[in-house]
């Protein structure tokens, strides 16, 4: 006589424990790959009791917190890309949670008991540069994915994932490509180059840049004022920091677009033309870079895209969670406008 299929003999098989095929079989949470190979291997042994509608109503999920280092206010920049993770979220059947940490007034106590609470399976940290911060969240054991990311060097033995724009080829092409089109040789940096990875790669990418087009450059002839003490939304302190340059650049590659902003109003008080006497350069592509006139070149990023990127990455490392770290960028496309067309 056949001997009958049990959840013992399946585990037996694939190596196992009986709890883990348990829950496979019952509907309940174990990493989806385990679960497809449980389910594989109890049709084919015609496990009697396996009901493949019950378990795809309970198939399996996964909790995702995704931890903000303060209120994502640039609506422009991140409504496509929380809206890419909540929508792969909601196809997927994961849960999403969100929390807003605030490092000057909360313990991150608050922050680990929250996520012990929740029992997260995986962490996506937006706006998370504080190298503090970074060391914590990772100390958790927890798959983390990070958006962006600090620009300080990190020493640990978690295994995480980097999203980020191709940051430093894109500017590094810009101005190889302005620098030949216009034969300009006086560009200026504008940004805090140690806020995040993606301004000091983008700093980085400009230097760089620079050197392979053999132009001389000295810091001096930047402005990366920390954004802790200096506004870069200020057009009358832009003003005055390009007022202290030595020489008046010929083509301001500007952090972000906010900055990009604020560089073409201060530059317009100076009564400087844009892009007749001077060019600018921004990236993100939000509603700063359109809105103004003359419209500013920048790096458009697809933002929806970027999210459903942090989703899948995050879930390959909760199921592959021996992977070294990986950097994973997403390429940024040049957006031509006035303020470098002549």
């Amino acid at each position: 006589m056949k001997k009958a299929v049990t959840i013992k003999s399946i585990a037996e098989q694939l190596g196992l424990s009986r709890n883990t095929v348990a829950k496979a079989l019952n509907g309940q949470y174990v990493p989806e790959k385990t679960r497809e190979r449980v389910l594989k291997k109890a049709q084919e042994m015609n496990y009697k009791a396996l009901d493949l509608k019950r378990i795809e109503v309970g198939a399996a999920k996964y909790r995702i917190l995704l931890v903000s280092g303060k209120p994502l206010n640039n609506i422009s920049y991140f409504i496509p890309l929380i809206g890419g993770i909540e929508s792969f979220c909601f196809q997927h059947n994961h849960e999403l949670f969100q929390y807003i940490f605030n490092s000057s007034r909360m313990p991150f106590a608050a922050l680990s008991g929250y996520i012990k609470e929740l029992n997260a399976d995986g962490i996506v940290a937006v706006e998370c540069f504080d190298k503090s911060l970074i060391l914590k969240l990772l100390n958790l054991g927890k798959p983390v994915v990070f958006n962006d990311f600090t620009h300080a060097e990190i020493v640990s033995d978690a295994k995480y994932d980097i999203i980020s724009a191709n940051d430093e080829q894109s500017i590094h092409r810009v101005v190889r490509l302005l620098r030949d089109e216009y034969r300009i040789t006086r560009f200026t940096f504008v940004g805090d180059s140690k806020h995040c990875m993606s301004f000091h790669n983008r700093y980085m990418g400009m230097l760089l840049g620079l050197v392979s087009a053999k132009i001389a450059h000295s810091r001096t002839e930047d402005i990366l004022c920390s954004d802790e003490s200096f506004d870069y939304g200020s057009t009358d302190g832009m003003m005055s920091e390009i007022l202290k340059l030595k020489y008046m650049p010929e083509c301001f590659i500007c952090g972000n677009d906010f900055i990009a902003r604020t560089v073409c109003n201060a530059l317009k008080l100076m009564g400087k033309h844009i892009p007749g006497d001077v060019l600018v350069v921004g990236f993100d592509n939000v509603a700063d870079s359109y809105s103004l006139s003359p419209a500013i070149s920048t790096f458009a990023v697809d933002k929806q895209f970027l999210g459903t990127e942090t989703m899948r990455t995050l879930i390959h490392r909760i199921e592959n969670s021996n992977i070294p770290p990986r950097n994973i960028t997403v390429s940024a496309q040049f957006i031509r406008r006035q303020s470098t067309t002549r």
